[in-house]
């Protein structure tokens, strides 16, 4: 087979840059991938409120991290960001059973009200772009 000097040559630039651009899927993966959230995250019982229970997410990657907390007990919400050069960037969802969920932005504390006894989950993300990490956590009772 022959080919021109000019596709031969562009035959090579391929087979040279194709290591390459196999590897950026991998890479972008493995970085999301950094991200522990699931052996973070949990429930417990309210020491302050009879028969609630306290629940958060939350993930860490190297020395940064997220967090929303859930605490039975005046049912407030926290969110914690400690990740990035934006420390306003962590979004949290908080679901309550028969009332639904609720999106919140930025650090700082939210004072909410709902009915005893309802099933309480939270769901924090690292950011609100395409590339955010999120984890949910349930277990929780206000």
């Amino acid at each position: 087979m022959n080919l021109s000097r000019s596709t031969a040559v562009a035959l090579a630039a391929i087979a040279m840059t194709g290591p390459f651009l196999s590897t950026a899927g991998p890479a972008a993966a493995q970085s999301a991938s950094a991200w522990n959230c699931t052996s973070l995250s949990g429930s417990s019982d309210s020491t302050s409120d009879k028969g609630g229970r306290d629940v958060w997410a939350e993930c860490h990657k190297g020395n940064g991290w997220v967090r929303a907390y859930f605490r039975a007990y005046k049912e407030t919400l926290e969110l914690e960001d400690h990740h990035g050069s934006d420390p306003n960037s962590v979004v949290a969802y908080l679901t309550v059973a028969g009332v639904g969920t609720a999106r919140f932005e930025g650090a700082g504390l939210r004072d909410r009200s709902y009915d005893e006894g309802k099933a309480v989950s939270v769901k924090v993300c690292t950011s609100d772009s395409s590339t955010k990490v999120c984890h949910t956590q349930s277990g929780g009772r206000t």
